[in-house]
């Protein structure tokens, strides 16, 4: 049996979230409070959606480990492309 899920709305809960997600980053050059500082713009890219703003942050922090930035940029988000879940919520499709 499948759950049906929602996006988050831009409130309290996501700001909560981003919160989180930003303490666990564990890269050299991270600026605490990166995450929460882009919230209309996270959300913007992952329509709202958890597990598309998880990827997205997931895949920001290889690439910055990997070309050694050790940081998560508005820049090196714009360049990471989004799940079909995140483009359809963002277009109202979800």
């Amino acid at each position: 049996m499948l759950i049906g899920t929602g996006p988050f709305p831009c409130q309290a809960e996501w700001a909560s979230l981003l919160a989180t997600l930003d303490a666990a980053l564990r890269l050299h050059r991270h600026r605490p409070g990166t995450l929460p500082q882009l919230s209309k713009y996270l959300h913007q890219r992952t329509g709202g959606m958890i597990g598309s703003l998880s990827h997205l942050v997931r895949a920001a922090a290889l690439t910055a480990v990997m070309d050694g930035t050790e940081e998560i940029t508005r820049t090196l988000l714009d360049g990471i492309p989004v799940d079909h879940a995140a483009q359809s919520a963002a277009h109202g499709a979800a």
